[in-house]
């Protein structure tokens, strides 16, 4: 059941920073605090951290809770205030990974939206923010989901690439995200929905599929994103996909900003030989020359 708690009217003013410059937002009895998950590039001297994907974790009373829980509390017309504020956490802690040049995967919720004036100046001010904080616009890859008006999407996704940011479609195999989706959007990367890719994965033909999919994409100048990867099995099928992108729990768990960051490659084709132990996962990192 959700409370009326009360916040400040910016959400500048409910992010408190501390000695090391990590950044947490406060709501109520809550703080939130960014995490950050690695998204893998697939190279030929393995897989190499390229980007990372901003989460938060709610805290109540010094403890993590689950972000469904927390939500649950928030009531509707503080949902827009929470969205906006857990974006500039992820935007402004990114600092804090310690990594110069990694990309920055963060949400765009259209439940949230309020019209497309509104929308467009919501990202020229997020624009100005990014000058303030030094973050390059071209290292941010907005992840739009697809349960929205698409005129609306469209014009989201176009004020976004004026200002040298990318889009990410996600959810694509759920719901409404297709290839006709794609069209609208022109996203620089298509992000498979997790739970999709893992049913996906169960079929003897899947490598086949998927890798007809990750050919139409490249055809287009767009990358292809496997997420959701917790197994061998399934890290296995999304190289032999001919995926560019790979994240998942297997190659990486989300951790706190500030946390030190692994920038070593991982080794895939030991990473996925039958004769190797599963459990040790970073003795299958590339050591240093």
């Amino acid at each position: 059941m959700d409370h009326n708690f009360s916040r400040p009217a910016n959400v500048g003013d409910a992010i408190l920073v501390d000695e090391v410059g990590i950044e947490t937002g406060l709501y109520g009895p809550y703080h939130l605090r960014t995490m950050y998950q690695p998204v893998y590039s697939s190279r030929p001297e393995g897989l190499v951290p390229s980007g990372v994907e901003g989460l938060v974790r709610p805290y109540l009373e010094g403890q993590p809770i689950a972000p469904a829980e927390f939500l649950n509390d928030v009531p509707v017309e503080d949902r827009l205030f929470i969205e906006s504020m857990c974006r500039a956490l992820h935007l402004r802690n990114h600092r804090n990974i310690g990594v110069e040049g990694l990309d920055l995967y963060f949400h765009y919720d259209p439940r949230f939206h309020l019209g497309p004036d509104w929308d467009l100046g919501r990202i020229e001010s997020m624009v100005e923010r990014l000058y303030e904080i030094e973050l390059d616009p071209r290292l941010l890859i907005c992840e739009i989901s697809e349960d929205c008006d698409s005129g609306l999407l469209g014009e989201v996704a176009g004020e976004m690439h004026r200002h040298g940011m990318r889009i990410a479609m996600k959810d694509f195999g759920s719901g409404d995200a297709n290839l006709a989706r794609v069209e609208i959007l022109q996203p620089e990367i298509v992000k498979l929905d997790g739970p999709w890719y893992r049913r996906i994965c169960e079929l003897e033909t899947a490598a086949r599929l998927l890798s007809a999919l990750a050919d139409a994409l490249r055809r287009e100048n767009r990358k292809l994103l496997i997420s959701g990867i917790e197994s061998i099995d399934q890290l296995r099928t999304a190289l032999d996909t001919g995926a560019d992108l790979l994240q998942g729990y297997l190659l990486g768990v989300p951790k706190l900003a500030g946390t030190y960051f692994e920038m070593d490659p991982i080794l895939a084709e030991t990473l996925t030989s039958p004769d190797e132990n599963v459990v040790p996962l970073f003795s299958h990192r590339k050591s240093p020359s």
